[in-house]
């Protein structure tokens, strides 16, 4: 509404909102998400949905007095109705966005809801949920309500009412996580599968991009490539109607491409560059520096960082970061904690592939060990930790998606070593605050492309000292 123009360009004006969302082009966030970006969002996908249907209504007024048929100006429509569709990790995320919806395409007007109390009922946060104090600030801010990763959810705007719960094919605007919508879209040789409704998005949002690193990534691929393709059914299609772009198959260049992360990762800059080519071109807006994390380190910590160094590295090898970080591990790393005098090992490591890989090779060496990962249960986490401070193993083998979706603290802990950088800088202090042991160390392996991670850890001056030196072997002190 116009009031709500007015009320949002004062507030952009005003420096209160970082980011306003126009019709122009894709955009990276790497600032953190928050309130604000939501309501921006969600003013985004209700204008374009109300301004989409405004024009198919005028349009629909002029063809019932033009008997001669269709004019190119009137061509307005997609292959199917879905012009918008926004991605988020968890319900509770998606839930405060749906109330921003509606509280926008309902001010100022007499619409009905439909469903709305199943709506709370099944995104909501149910019962009054207390934060879990012993839990840092962002696992609360991320896990708090209701934190279920599979969902969809279409909506529909109508004169008198918004309906929430629409059939895909009658919905303008669809909520969905990635495995959600992996579900519906299915794979090659599955007996139900749909995504002809996703043939006609004009608008894409991804929102907390990094958590979907920590879930899934292939599930948001999958989905992406199902994107603007030619329908097999022409059942929801008024040809007459269509776009002329999109009957030459040009849609995936007129969708503009919303993500937002808290950080940046390879993984979403590849996505940025495959996904979003739109014709309009593309902006990523960055922060300016980083803070590091040393200072939330609480214990004096010897901090060792460890640089791999080959000809391969010079060569920019896909192998490299892969068979060779598992070979200069193996090589270099792991003999140094054989022969070390320190007990209760703790050695992080950020993709599950190369921890399953680690994992096979203690196996075949007969080394004893335990491991923690996303997928192991309470009771196996409370006997591992227990065993683990009583000292009966070693070895501790984690993943970052542990640390991300559990938080927990290990006792006793005299040695890290983190395989790779961690994505979340946050995961590097968690685990320097359990080395309370005297003579506790840290070993983390990086190589010249770890920059953008090593960043947010150490800061930019350390960063460009870890990445330009000529050294293998560089040590911090935490103080």
């Amino acid at each position: 509404t116009n009031k709500t123009i007015t009320n949002v360009r004062r507030e952009f004006a005003e420096g209160n909102v970082r980011y306003l969302l126009t019709t122009e082009e894709a955009v990276v966030s790497t600032q953190s998400t928050g309130a604000e970006l939501i309501k921006l969002l969600a003013l985004h996908s209700v204008n374009h949905a109300l301004k989409t249907r405004k024009t198919v209504l005028k349009n629909n007024a002029k063809l019932s007095g033009t008997p001669d048929g269709v004019v190119d100006e009137m061509r307005d429509q997609g292959f199917t109705r879905p012009k918008i569709l926004v991605l988020f990790p968890f319900r509770n995320v998606a839930h405060k966005f749906v109330h921003q919806v509606l509280k926008i395409a309902l001010t100022g007007s007499k619409k009905q809801v439909s469903n709305k109390k199943r709506f709370e009922d099944e995104y909501g946060p149910g019962e009054a949920e207390k934060p879990n104090l012993s839990k840092s600030l962002s696992y609360q801010k991320t896990f708090l309500g209701n934190n279920d990763d599979f969902f969809t959810l279409g909506i529909a705007f109508a004169k008198n009412s918004v309906k929430l719960y629409t059939d895909f094919y009658n919905s303008d605007l669809i909520v969905a996580s990635p495995l959600g919508l992996r579900s519906v879209v299915g794979a090659p040789g599955d007996k139900e599968r749909d995504y002809d409704f996703l043939s006609s998005i004009e608008i894409l949002s991804l929102f907390m991009s990094d958590v979907f690193l920590m879930q899934n990534w292939e599930h948001l691929i999958h989905c992406l490539e199902h994107l603007n393709l030619q329908p097999s059914s022409t059942q929801h299609t008024d040809f007459s109607r269509v776009k002329q772009w999109a009957l030459e198959g040009h849609g995936r260049h007129f969708r503009q491409n919303l993500v937002f992360s808290s950080l940046g990762a390879a993984q979403i800059s590849s996505l940025f560059g495959k996904e979003c080519v739109s014709h309009r071109g593309l902006v990523r807006v960055t922060p300016h520096s980083y803070k590091d994390v040393l200072s939330q380190i609480l214990y004096p910590v010897r901090q060792v960082f460890s640089r791999m160094r080959d000809k391969k590295e010079d060569e920019g090898l896909v192998d490299y970061l892969t068979t060779g970080r598992y070979q200069y591990f193996v090589d270099n790393i792991l003999p140094r904690l054989q022969n070390s005098d320190l007990s209760n090992i703790v050695i992080l490591i950020p993709s599950y592939y190369d921890f399953i890989r680690v994992r096979n090779y203690f196996k075949r060496e007969n080394m004893k060990f335990s491991q923690l990962s996303e997928y192991s249960t309470n009771k196996t986490i409370t006997n591992v930790r227990r065993e683990f401070a009583e000292g009966n193993v070693r070895y501790l083998l984690t993943t970052e998606r542990f640390f991300f979706f559990k938080r927990y603290k290990l006792q006793k802990v005299q040695q890290v070593v983190f395989y790779e950088c961690p994505l979340y800088a946050e995961c590097y202090a968690h685990y320097l605050n359990m080395l309370t042991e005297e003579g506790a160390v840290s070993t983390l392996l990086y190589n010249k492309l770890d920059g953008e991670k090593l960043v947010r850890m150490v800061g930019e001056k350390q960063c460009k000292q870890l990445i330009n030196s000529q050294q293998s072997t560089h040590v911090l002190m935490a103080e």
